[in-house]
């Protein structure tokens, strides 16, 4: 251990250190990132449409007049860009999508055709939500939030703003929101996960809960996004780079279809 220790010191004392200015350059894609949900419920369903950014903070760009459409194996199913949001594409209001069944999204757009297959897989019921407390002048509780029994993504909005003593703040102190994904394999990001935001709240406070189903192929797309946003910063990282989609060449983001149940809570 010693010879190591004084061989590195020698090594650092006779090295040294010239600037290299690289000049890095990318090539801009002509890709189009797709972001398309359908779900069980009877509502207008969003895709929408955009190009790449390549810079930090930047605003990505709309894809206006491309055809865009949903096949469902029998009636295809025309969508209309909004009036309001270019590049937002609408499925008629009473549209809704079926359990166990697959859908084709199809897009055009110039010479540019994108298609992609999901399939819509059933949601389980929701866990028990656990509560315990972690202080008691005021009582605050933390909630403990067990995975699903599938790969589901739970999305838990908790509201505390009518109970007294907390009825004047604003909403970011008597609001939260919190995601918990459940994905079915474990690595070791997950294993030694960032630090957390930890969410603490009064007795009263009510929780709205949505929980939606996730299949095969989403939650592949899902690890990746969360390899590059969610997980940034754990103990082992990966290197930045697009996540894997299910759309053809020519497109990057991904097309997915969910069963979606909603409940609500009140903290006693």
């Amino acid at each position: 251990m010693g010879c190591l220790e004084i061989t590195l010191v020698m090594l650092t004392s006779v090295s040294c250190t010239e600037k290299i200015d690289w000049e890095l350059k990318y090539q801009e894609e002509s890709l189009i990132v797709v972001e398309g949900k359908i779900t069980n419920e009877i509502k207008s369903h969003e895709v929408k449409l955009t190009r790449p950014v390549y810079e930090m903070n930047g605003t990505s760009e709309p894809v206006s007049d491309a055809v865009v459409e949903i096949y469902d194996g029998r009636v295809i199913h025309p969508l209309r860009e909004d009036d309001s949001r270019p590049g937002v594409y609408l499925t008629a209001s009473g549209f809704a999508g079926v359990v166990n069944k697959g859908y084709q999204l199809r897009i055009g757009y110039g010479d540019l055709k994108i298609t992609a297959i999901t399939f819509m897989r059933a949601v389980t019921p929701f866990q028990h939500m656990r509560t315990y407390r972690v202080q008691t002048n005021p009582t605050l509780y933390e909630a403990y939030i067990s995975d699903s029994d599938e790969p589901a993504i739970v999305r838990m909005e908790l509201n505390w703003s009518h109970v007294s003593g907390y009825d004047t703040l604003s909403d970011a102190d008597n609001h939260a929101l919190i995601y918990h994904y459940t994905l079915g394999s474990v690595d070791v990001n997950r294993l030694f996960p960032p630090d957390r935001e930890r969410v603490r709240f009064p007795p009263g406070t009510i929780v709205f809960r949505e929980k939606e189903s996730v299949s095969g192929a989403y939650e592949e797309f899902l690890r990746g996004v969360l390899s590059e946003t969610d997980w940034r910063g754990g103990v082992f990282d990966v290197l930045p780079g697009n996540a894997r989609t299910n759309l053809s060449e020519g497109a990057i983001g991904y097309f997915t279809a969910a069963t979606v149940i909603r409940d609500t809570v009140e903290i006693e």
